[in-house]
């Protein structure tokens, strides 16, 4: 009898967890599907057609980035039927953020931007400030589109849904790796908009952005194992 239950017990997680990975398929086929019709049937025609400029650009942009999350959020009874959406997000936003990492990545990432700056600088042999071009936006606005682009938007989508439903399936290593490669490929046609390789050097370029993209994915969820962050 023990065994007999012990079976269905084991038989009913593993039609849990093969439940669990359809939904997770479904949610990665269709942030894929309307990232690609939101850059084909609204960013193109903005630019290409209506030669919308800088700003209005930069807005669509961070829409498009933001897609990952609002389709989770819309199309939830889809995705994960067996929970409340409001409990997900207050899960995703209940730890506490230490300051002191934030600030660390803050200034790390600030200061590797200038010391690069300064390098390719030297190496040009021309000023860092002919580098900078706060362009035609005003900085207010700049700041605000910075803070709410796709780093921003996407992440409820990547690192709260997507990271969960792998965990369930994977270890870890094998988990942060496939966030990093469905992270990753979710940016394709984005690199053929944005890049301007278009001979042998895409490879090299789309080469570098798996191994940066699926490594960044591994750290990212080093941090959060350890809830240093959230």
């Amino acid at each position: 009898m023990v065994l007999r239950v012990s079976l269905l017990f084991i038989q009913k997680k593993k039609e849990g967890n093969q439940m669990n990975l359809n939904y997770l398929k479904r949610y990665i086929i269709s942030s894929y599907i309307l990232v690609w019709m939101l850059i084909i049937f609204v960013a193109g025609p903005v630019s290409l057609l209506f030669h919308a400029p800088p700003v209005v650009l930069w807005i669509v942009r961070n829409i498009i980035a933001w897609s990952p999350s609002y389709l989770l959020l819309i199309g939830w009874k889809y995705f994960r039927p067996d929970e409340n959406r409001t409990v997900f997000i207050k899960r995703c936003f209940s730890a506490k953020v230490s300051l002191l990492p934030l600030l660390c990545s803050f200034f790390i990432t600030f200061g590797i931007s200038i010391l690069s700056l300064f390098i390719y600088s030297f190496m040009t042999q021309k000023t860092m400030f002919s580098y900078i071009n706060l362009g035609t936006i005003s900085l207010p606005l700049s700041i605000f589109l910075s803070f709410t682009s796709g780093p921003t938007g996407e992440e409820l989508g990547w690192r709260g849904y997507m990271r969960e439903e792998f965990n369930k399936k994977y270890n870890f290593l094998k988990s942060s790796i496939y966030q990093g490669l469905v992270w990753c490929f979710w940016h394709t046609l984005l690199w053929i908009v944005d890049s301007k390789f278009t001979d042998w050097r895409a490879v090299p370029y789309i080469i570098a952005n798996i191994v940066v993209i699926t490594s960044i994915t591994v750290l990212m969820n080093i941090i959060l194992e350890k809830n240093i962050i959230i």
